[in-house]
């Protein structure tokens, strides 16, 4: 594909302006643009029919499975780069995720006493390689060639239908690798190696992540992460004295300012404290995407999930019974837990209401 086009197409799916040579493409202008070039490219004149149309589909929609498989990773990785490792093979290359430092200390070199004659020997460092199976993932679009080329769909509302889907599927693998996945590495998470877990309250939170902050400081910078359920309690207690003798503790003033705002503190004892997005997935407003019951503790640069998408997406059109039309978008994709010793895990055991009607607020 000529660059420009690619360039046109990634603007328009992402809703972004272009700059291209001596031209600029606004981000209202973008998909209007691209879809000229498209037509162009194709050979479809201006009123096309819906025949002509039809024989080029297949063409047309192989120009943006390119620039889906460069736009949807870079996505993956904006989101979730924090703690994971995103990476792109070839369909025939093998997965292998390398793995340096295992198990040690991320910036921490051991060095052996000297002798008198000044030499040093460093330590060796332990390495390894993971290897991470893959499957098919598909996000589906219903959408016909002529809504597109038409602008009753735009590029960009078409493409986030396809990296929500897809974004949405790796963010629950990866929760529920680092909830619950064996990690290849064999090393367990922080305050699990005796086969138990970390637990909570609400009230207690913050205790436990005192307990657990050092070891995940000894790898990298914490950041806290998890449901708004489980995290709106937690704040930076600050101790007053009162006439009796009584110690109460309450938010400083910058955490209620943050809870005022957006609901929860944005950082706890010098780590950054993220609100994990969830959804409802059923109209009864019972089940969640995610449990809204764990709390991360994750080291910055240390990356324990580990993301692969392999090969070229397809995009296949799939005709149903009743005359709709629907697009498959289909990538190869992996995500597993390489390792688990640099992260905690905190299950926060009233975090979670089972639904609207078990709230004592709430009266049948």
């Amino acid at each position: 594909m000529e660059r420009e086009l690619l360039t046109l197409i990634k603007g328009a799916c992402q809703n972004q302006p272009v700059v291209f040579g001596d031209t600029t493409f606004s981000a209202l202008d973008v998909n209007e643009a691209a879809v000229k070039k498209i037509c162009e490219t194709l050979g479809l004149p201006e009123n096309a029919s819906v025949r002509d149309i039809r024989a080029v589909e297949g063409l047309a929609f192989a120009l943006i499975e390119e620039a889906v498989d460069e736009i949807v990773p870079a996505k993956i990785k904006d989101v979730l780069g924090q703690f994971a490792e995103v990476k792109t093979f070839a369909r025939d290359e093998e997965v292998v995720f390398e793995l340096n430092k295992l198990g040690k200390n991320r910036a921490k070199l051991v060095i052996s006493k000297g002798s008198r004659e000044g030499i040093y020997r460093a330590a060796r460092l332990t390495s390894a390689t993971f290897t991470l199976p893959t499957y098919v993932e598909t996000a589906s679009v219903f959408i016909s060639l002529e809504e597109l080329l038409a602008g009753k769909i735009t590029l960009a509302e078409m493409f986030a239908t396809i990296v929500e889907g897809f974004q949405e599927e790796i963010y629950k693998e990866i929760f529920e690798e680092l909830a619950s996945g064996t990690p290849a590495a064999g090393y367990a998470r922080i305050g699990e190696a005796g086969g138990g877990k970390v637990v909570a309250t609400k009230a207690t939170l913050g205790d436990a992540i005192d307990v657990v902050m050092p070891y995940v400081k000894a790898y990298g910078q914490p950041t806290i992460i998890g449901s708004y359920q489980a995290i709106s309690g937690l704040y930076n207690p600050v101790a007053s004295t009162t006439t009796g003798g009584v110690v109460i503790q309450y938010p400083t003033r910058e955490d209620n300012e943050d809870i005022r705002r957006i609901g929860h503190v944005t950082m706890y004892k010098g780590a950054q404290v993220i609100e994990l997005p969830n959804y409802l997935i059923d109209n009864t407003n019972t089940k969640w995407f995610y449990d809204v019951n764990k709390v991360f503790l994750l080291a910055t640069g240390v990356k324990p999930v580990k993301v692969a998408f392999k090969g070229d997406t397809l995009i296949q059109k799939n005709n149903n019974a009743v005359g709709g039309e629907k697009w498959e978008i289909n990538r190869m994709l992996g995500v597993g837990l390489a390792m688990a010793n640099n992260y905690a895990v905190i299950e926060v055991s009233d975090a979670a209401i089972d639904g609207l009607e078990d709230s004592e607020f709430i009266q049948n």
